[in-house]
């Protein structure tokens, strides 16, 4: 974060790049449903369910305003970002084969990726902000794990337990829980961290954001200000560290 930005400002920008998905609306004939934005970090932010998708012969909502955060914070740090902008016909993060992957597997190999922060969006009724998958530290190194955590804490998030979760009165948005069993990246199903683990070879952490930390309108915007600026301080060490 600049010093002195301002929540408004973040927020009108989130607003802007999330404009430009059309979340139950296929895109324009011969063009995929998901976009790249390039950069220079070896990074890449994705998005894979940032519009409508289908998932065993049924529709699924959007994660509304994952693909704005992935765009924020691949055009404020410099990583890449992978984002879904149209409705798609497969499930881009569950289905073992897609073209969602298949793109993902071009930029890997164009742009020496060496982490993947792949983001998603759970809803409040879970009670904490965020929740990390790292595959219970298969998808990356314990280092990574331990600087996620690290990071998180220093950007005034709190780690805490899926049970003290659950018994939390109300949503707690500055709290974080790491491989949560609901969300633990990929050990029953084909996700994209998974992919990028196990075949791809690359380091990646799925990031399940609740809906007040990343929807304009209903989140908080402290919530939103300290959930850029805790992603912006990971990207800029993971890229040091590579």
């Amino acid at each position: 974060m600049q010093p002195g930005e301002e929540a408004p400002a973040l927020l009108d920008r989130l607003a802007a790049l999330e404009a430009g998905v059309t979340y139950r609306a296929p895109p324009p004939d011969g063009q995929p449903p998901f976009r790249h934005q390039p950069g220079h970090l070896p990074l890449l932010l994705s998005a894979p369910h940032g519009a409508a998708h289908r998932r065993d012969g049924r529709y699924k909502q959007e994660d509304e305003y994952t693909s704005a955060f992935a765009r924020l914070l691949a055009e404020r740090t410099g990583a890449h970002a992978l984002y879904a902008c149209a409705c798609s016909d497969s499930d881009p993060n569950w289905d073992r084969d897609t073209p969602y992957k298949a793109a993902l597997r071009q930029l890997a190999a164009a742009h020496d990726l060496r982490f993947i922060l792949d983001l998603h969006g759970m809803s409040d009724r879970h009670r904490f902000g965020l929740a990390v998958g790292t595959m219970c530290g298969a998808s990356c190194p314990g280092r990574h794990e331990a600087l996620i955590v690290a990071t998180l804490t220093a950007a005034g998030f709190t780690q805490a337990t899926a049970h003290q979760a659950r018994e939390y009165p109300a949503l707690r948005w500055d709290r974080f829980v790491v491989n949560h069993s609901r969300f633990t990246g990929g050990l029953t199903s084909h996700t994209v961290t998974r992919f990028a683990a196990e075949e791809l070879g690359i380091h990646a952490a799925q990031f399940e954001l609740c809906a007040s930390l990343r929807i304009v309108g209903r989140a908080d915007p402290a919530g939103i200000v300290q959930t850029v600026a805790a992603f912006e301080t990971l990207i800029a060490q993971l890229g040091a560290r590579g």
